[in-house]
């Protein structure tokens, strides 16, 4: 066997970085898997709608579509001041509707990262439980929460995101 053969090898087997959508809330860096976002778009003052739990703001027009929007501020617990949301991020995939909004205060980025820089996280992080994160990294000095989107928004237990 040559040497070519074995670096390929192991490098085929090297773990695939994650690309990850980083965004704010409340001065608090975020992530998501970038596989559930289907695009980002500005803000839109959403359509409220009757008999919604408190974290959703309404409804949204997309492309002939209306889906559901999201606050992730309200979800976590937190005053909204003034209009502090600037982007709507539209999610597929999470077996909610085939496509929803979700406010954010700010998109930051898009990175690829290592999954060895992801850690699992302690039992609380910026007071969300670790059952709600698929992990914790820091990214360039910052602290990021690694999201799992879809039980954050499909569980009924009250969340507050500590300051």
């Amino acid at each position: 066997m040559s040497g070519t053969a074995g670096t390929k090898a192991k490098e085929s087997a090297a773990p695939t970085a994650l690309q990850m959508l980083f965004f704010e809330v409340a001065g608090k860096a975020f992530a998501l898997d970038l596989v559930l976002v289907d695009r980002v778009i500005e803000a839109l003052a959403p359509v409220r709608t009757p008999r919604r739990p408190a974290f959703v703001d309404g409804v949204i027009e997309d492309r002939g579509r209306y889906l559901a929007v999201f606050n992730l501020r309200r979800r976590f617990g937190l005053p909204e001041p003034g209009r502090s949301h600037t982007a709507i991020v539209l999610l597929r995939g999470l077996d909610l509707d085939p496509l929803i909004g979700l406010t954010v205060d700010r998109v930051l980025q898009v990175l690829s990262v290592a999954p060895d820089v992801i850690l699992t996280p302690p039992p609380r992080v910026f007071g969300i439980r670790a059952e709600y994160l698929h992990g914790v990294a820091n990214i360039s000095g910052w602290p990021v929460v690694w999201l799992d989107i879809a039980k954050v928004l499909t569980t009924t237990e009250p969340m507050t995101l500590l300051q």
